[in-house]
C-alpha cells in the first residue's frame, strides 16, 4: 500500500484552458484513478459531501471525474474492478478530494490519494443548505451559504441593496451580492501597527447616502471611513473615535478587550458588546438595551443584532455554545422584549447584518466552525405570525 498525498500545482495550465476550480479537480483525481487501475474497470461511487453546500456539487464532481475517464477505462458496478470510495472537503481557499482505492471484489486496498486545488478566492458562491426550521411565529423561506471565509469575521454591514462589507481583525472587503453568490469588488488591509487582542471585536456603521462606511476593530488606535468609488474602497477619514448615532462622544475599544465605550442616548455609556444603529444594544452582562423603552430589559442575548421588520430584531443567543448556536428574533414593540421565534444554528454566530427586501428579512450570519474556520449563512424570513 502507497499513501499518495498530492498537492495540486495547476493553476497556470488550468488558467490557460479556461477551467473551473471543480474541473481542475477532476483532472486530477481522474489522473490518479488512471495510474492506480493500471487498465482494470473502475467503479466511481458519488464522493461524500463535507463542504456543507448542496449535493449537487458532489454529483458534479463525479460526472466530471467520468468524462475525462470515458474512453479510457471501463466504468462498472460489477465483476473486478478499482472502486473509488471518497470524500469531498473544504478548507478556506481550497477543494479537497480524499480517497480510498479498492480492488474488488476482494476489497484490498491499492491506494490512499488526497488531492487538492485552489478556489476562486474571490467568490463566495451560495449554495442551497438544509436549515432546522426552529420554533416560534417567524417562517424560515430558504437559507444557503458560502464556503470558507478566509478569516474570522468580526461584523457586517449591508450598504445598498447589493454589497456587503466584511469586517475582520486584519482588513476591511466589500462583496457584490447577486443570485449566484459574493464577488469581491475591493479589499482594504488595516495599517499597522495592530495591537495583540485575545478576542479581537469589530463595528460597522454604513453610510449608505454617502456610498461609505466606518471601521473601527479593537486591534486599531483609530476608525476609518471609507468611500466605494469605481468599485473600490478609498480611505476617506480618520478619527479617535467611531461616529455613532445618538452619541457625542463617539465609540471605543476599552484597550484589549471587545467592548465598546461611549455615551449614547437612551442607551447609557456602556460597556457595550454589541450596538445596533436603530437604537439597541447589549450591555456588558448580556441584556438586550432599548433606547426607545425606559424600562430596564430582563431579556438576555448573545453579543450580535441586527434590525429585522419594525418592533424586530435579530439576536444571538446568550449562553456560550458548544458547536451549536442559535439566532433568536426578539418582538420590541410592546411591554419587555420577549423572543418570538429561535432558529438553530451549528456553530457560533459571530455577526448579522439584514436587508428588507419587501416583508421578506434577509438575514446573513457568520458563523465560527468548531473547528476555527468560519462561513456566511443567509436565511431569508418571513414576517412574524399574528
Amino acid at each position: 500500500m502507497r499513501a499518495a498525498l498530492v498537492a495540486l500545482a495547476l493553476a497556470l495550465a488550468a488558467s490557460a484552458r479556461g477551467d473551473s476550480p471543480l474541473g481542475r479537480l477532476a483532472e486530477a483525481v481522474a489522473a490518479e484513478v488512471l495510474r492506480t487501475a493500471g487498465g482494470r474497470p473502475v467503479e466511481l461511487l458519488v464522493p461524500e459531501d463535507r463542504t456543507g453546500r448542496s449535493a449537487a456539487l458532489a454529483l458534479d464532481l463525479q460526472a466530471l471525474v467520468a468524462s475525462r475517464l470515458e474512453g479510457k477505462v471501463t466504468l462498472t458496478e460489477q465483476g473486478p474492478r478499482l472502486r473509488v470510495v471518497s470524500v469531498l472537503s473544504e478548507s478556506p481557499g481550497r477543494l479537497i478530494f480524499s480517497a480510498r482505492l479498492l480492488e474488488e471484489p476482494s476489497g484490498r486496498l491499492r491506494d490512499l490519494i488526497s488531492l487538492s486545488t485552489e478556489a476562486d478566492p474571490s467568490l463566495l458562491a451560495l449554495s442551497p443548505m438544509r436549515t432546522t426550521a426552529g420554533s416560534g411565529r417567524v417562517d424560515l423561506i430558504g437559507s444557503s451559504r458560502t464556503p470558507p471565509l478566509p478569516s474570522a469575521v468580526l461584523d457586517l454591514a449591508f450598504l445598498g441593496e447589493d454589497r456587503l462589507v466584511v469586517l475582520s481583525a486584519d482588513e476591511v472587503a466589500l462583496f457584490h451580492w447577486d443570485q449566484s453568490g459574493l464577488s469581491l469588488l475591493s479589499r482594504q488591509p488595516f495599517s499597522g501597527p495592530l495591537d495583540t487582542v485575545r478576542r479581537p471585536g469589530g463595528i460597522l456603521l454604513a453610510v449608505e447616502r454617502e456610498g461609505a462606511f466606518w471601521a473601527l476593530t479593537s486591534r486599531a488606535p483609530r476608525a476609518r471611513l471609507l468611500a466605494v468609488e469605481g468599485g473600490r474602497l478609498i480611505g476617506r477619514h480618520e478619527a479617535e473615535a467611531l461616529p455613532w448615532p445618538g452619541s457625542r462622544t463617539g465609540l471605543r475599544f476599552r484597550p484589549g478587550t471587545n467592548l465598546l465605550e461611549g455615551a449614547v442616548a437612551g442607551l447609557g455609556s456602556g460597556p457595550f458588546l454589541e450596538l445596533e444603529s436603530a437604537g439597541a444594544a447589549v450591555d456588558g452582562d448580556g441584556h438586550l438595551l432599548l433606547a426607545a423603552v425606559d424600562a430596564p430589559q430582563e431579556l438576555r442575548v448573545g453579543p450580535s443584532l441586527a434590525g429585522l421588520w419594525p418592533g424586530f430584531l435579530a439576536a444571538s443567543a446568550p449562553d456560550p455554545p458548544s458547536g451549536r448556536d442559535s439566532i433568536l428574533v426578539v418582538d420590541t414593540q410592546a411591554g419587555p422584549a420577549h423572543v418570538v421565534a429561535t432558529i438553530p444554528v451549528e456553530g457560533t454566530v459571530r455577526a448579522l447584518a439584514s436587508r428588507m427586501e419587501g416583508r421578506v428579512a434577509r438575514l446573513v450570519v457568520a458563523v465560527e466552525e468548531a473547528a476555527g474556520t468560519a462561513h456566511l449563512l443567509v436565511l431569508d424570513l418571513g414576517p412574524p405570525l399574528p
